[in-house]
């Protein structure tokens, strides 16, 4: 079926859709064929164009309306509205123009308007008087310029212009269709706007003005006063330039061309890319979340707390990587906040301090964004009522490194959150969490322990940076206060919030959108907590010294012990979670020790640190008399010897002389004899007899010896 155009689009029409400029060609039966600025053409149909129309989003212009403006901007040099020119030019339009309304007042009466006509004072004093009556306002003509002469409140000749003026201001007041952008002074069209062909520099000139701001223009951030004078010492000066007279352009002529050139340029040169996006670049104005935990921003800044020079404690964030290790003068200490923000409310999920970015703080952070705060606002003496825990659906951040690790990224996944990790040095990527250090950074760390006086010099004798006590806790509780009790309930202008509360916001999202999702505490003793692998006893278990128990585990231990891992939650610790090893079970403990139940484990090794390390002067005096009562009573038991006799150091000389003899070897002599018998013959008694004798080395045999001489009895046959 063949469609109609609803709309009238002449050929030669152009189109803008989707930022994309056609120009009408032709028509067809189904709709505009178009040509685009690269030539390439396409079919447009009807009900595309009208769509387009009806929502606004296509922009059309006719061949005569491009004529026609083109004509207004070249005629009055750029401006097609009254609005956009100052205050001043528009006042002088409008008086031009109620002369306009005059004169075609007096030209419907029948009066023929020459240029002599209208040359005669009388008339132009009743142009003056009819122009105060159309417009209504009688001070139509105060403090405009567009008479011939310096205008007067009392002489109207003054004032308006002289008859050939007023009509050719006439005929160009209709001829582009009674705008009254044309009736301005049009003084931006006087001169020359060409700046080449404006300078009155010379060539070489323009060429050493240009080399100096190249060499301004680099990272080093040269002086350009330095840049200058060494540029005019070595800079050859053509010899052509110099019999002509021309000499070096001034430092002035100098910096007038950095003022004309591009800023952003310039700061590119100087700062670098990477700073020049993060100062200049575009941000983005979508609106990121809509429910409470839909999306959660984080961020890091490393604070320097210092003492300013009205002795007040202030914090501005510094680059890590630029600054010294050593503290300035000024400071009193570096720390890190780590910062978590929802999107949807600009509510603060959670915020703690750290000597260093580590994977540690980053889930410390998000156990604090997944838990309530109430702990917090009773601790530190909060008015009003923290962020909500919620569960996470995404969390976004940039590529520092207490985000960017594995440790993090699992446990994040692992409570079902989506992960989307911004560029480096790319704040506009993470604005929302950027954006509130700002604040901190000069209006929320005012201290009075370092105040010192009015004005400089008052309290000489007053150290500001000693008299300053701060510790970690001190501003945690600064920061906690002012995120609950002020930042909750201040105007927010951010996109989405049109000047709500981030505590407001947060009711218009429950009641929009519903309940808040809760988190879940297995997941979290799981994902966020900490993890160790101990053994079980007939009591439970210990983890990092605090008992834990239950009728699951007992069973489980059966008087055996075992491997299991243990989680904890370090905010609730009254329970854990344990797996044994190789095994698919999962139990629950309790914290048996009910004094530490309701504490968080910082909470419980606080209090076991200060038992064991109690008043270091008590404990001195304790181990004093614990020493002399086990002295006494080792005394008093006979074991131990006077240490001051003699005697009682000879044991050991003793026990050295028996440990010597048992290392002696005893001498063992040789039995064998030197005389043998026949074989078969040893157990016949022999014929002769046979004395042995014992000598120094070897027995021999006295054949001569007597009965009475042998000292050996007589031998007696033996059977064997």
């Amino acid at each position: 079926m063949k469609s109609k155009p609803l709309y009238h689009i002449p050929i030669g029409t152009e189109l803008t859709l989707d930022n994309h400029t056609w120009s009408v060609v032709a028509k067809d039966l189904n709709g505009y064929i178009v040509e685009g600025a690269d030539c390439d053409q396409t079919l447009l149909t009807f009900e595309r164009v009208e769509s387009a129309i009806k929502s606004g989003t296509c922009e059309i212009v006719t061949r005569s309306e491009k004529e026609d403006r083109r004509r207004l901007l070249d005629f009055t040099g750029g401006f097609a509205r009254l609005d956009q020119l100052p205050e001043a030019e528009q006042r002088n339009a409008r008086a031009r123009q109620g002369l306009m309304l005059a004169m075609e007042q007096m030209e419907a009466e029948g009066q023929k308007l020459t240029h002599r006509y209208l040359d005669q004072l009388i008339v132009r004093k009743s142009l003056y008087s009819r122009a105060l009556e159309i417009s209504g306002n009688q001070r139509l003509f105060e403090g405009v310029e567009i008479g011939p002469t310096r205008a007067s409140a009392t002489e109207p000749a003054t004032i308006v212009p002289k008859g050939r003026t007023l009509a050719n201001c006439l005929r160009d007041y209709v001829s582009f269709n009674r705008n009254p952008v044309v009736l301005i002074n049009r003084h931006n069209k006087k001169g020359s706007h060409d700046p080449e062909k404006a300078c009155k520099l010379t060539e070489w000139q323009i060429k050493f003005v240009k080399y100096v701001m190249a060499h301004f223009a680099k990272p080093q951030k040269p002086n350009l006063a330095k840049i200058y004078r060494d540029a005019t010492d070595f800079f050859e000066m053509p010899e052509l330039e110099g019999l002509r007279g021309v000499k070096y352009p001034s430092i002035t002529t100098v910096r007038n061309w950095i003022a004309n050139f591009s800023h952003v340029a310039m700061e590119i040169g100087r700062n670098g890319l990477r700073h020049s996006k993060n100062k200049h670049a575009g941000g983005a104005t979508d609106i990121r979340a809509l429910m409470y935990g839909e999306r959660a921003a984080t961020d890091q800044a490393y604070l320097s707390i210092f003492v300013d020079a009205k002795g007040e404690v202030k914090a501005r964030e510094i680059d890590p990587g630029k600054v010294s290790k050593e503290l300035g003068p000024e400071e009193v200490m570096r720390v890190w906040l780590h910062f978590m923000m929802d999107v949807a409310t600009r509510l603060p999920l959670a915020w703690i301090l750290s000597e260093s970015p580590h994977s540690d703080q980053t889930q410390a952070l998000l156990r604090m964004a997944t838990r309530d705060k109430t702990k917090e606002k009773v601790r530190y003496g909060c008015k009003q009522d923290p962020a909500p825990a919620a569960a996470l659906l995404l969390t976004t951040a940039d590529n520092g490194v207490a985000t960017r690790n594995g440790k993090t990224y699992s446990s994040q996944i692992g409570m079902g959150m989506m992960v989307q990790t911004g560029r480096t040095y790319h704040s506009n990527d993470n604005s929302f969490a950027e954006r509130p250090f700002g604040r901190l950074q000069w209006d929320v760390l005012n201290f009075e322990g370092g105040y010192v006086g009015s004005g400089p010099g008052e309290m000489p004798g007053y150290d500001p940076k000693a008299a300053t006590r701060l510790t970690p806790n001190d501003l945690q509780g600064v920061l906690t206060r002012y995120y609950v009790d002020e930042y909750s309930h201040m105007e927010h202008r951010g996109i989405g919030m049109f000047g709500a509360t981030p505590a407001e916001k947060l009711e218009q999202v429950k009641a929009q959108y519903g309940e808040i999702k809760a988190p879940s505490p297995e997941e979290r003793r799981i994902h966020l907590g900490i993890k160790k692998t101990v053994t079980t006893h007939s009591e439970g278990i210990h983890f990092m010294g605090i008992p834990f128990n239950s009728s699951a585990l007992l069973s489980f231990h059966d008087g055996k012990p075992k491997k299991v891992n243990v989680y904890l939650d370090p905010d609730f610790p009254h329970e854990v979670t344990v797996s044994p090893l190789g095994s698919t079970k999962i139990m629950k403990a309790d914290n048996t020790l009910t004094a530490m139940k309701d504490l968080t484990l910082e909470e419980i090794l606080a209090v076991m640190k200060a038992a064991a390390t109690a008043n270091p002067e008590k404990r001195e005096i304790n181990n004093a008399m614990l020493s002399k009562a086990r002295a006494a009573r080792a005394k008093l038991s006979g074991f131990y010897t006077d240490p001051n006799l003699p005697e009682s150091y000879l044991r050991l000389a003793e026990l050295e002389k028996q440990a010597e003899g048992l290392t002696q070897i005893g001498y063992v002599p040789d039995r064998s004899f030197t005389n043998t018998v026949m074989p078969g013959s040893i157990t016949k008694r022999p014929t002769k007899k046979i004395v042995t004798r014992r000598t120094d080395s070897v027995p021999v045999a006295d054949e001569n010896a007597s009965k009475t001489d042998t000292k050996y009895p007589k031998i007696k046959e033996q059977k064997f």
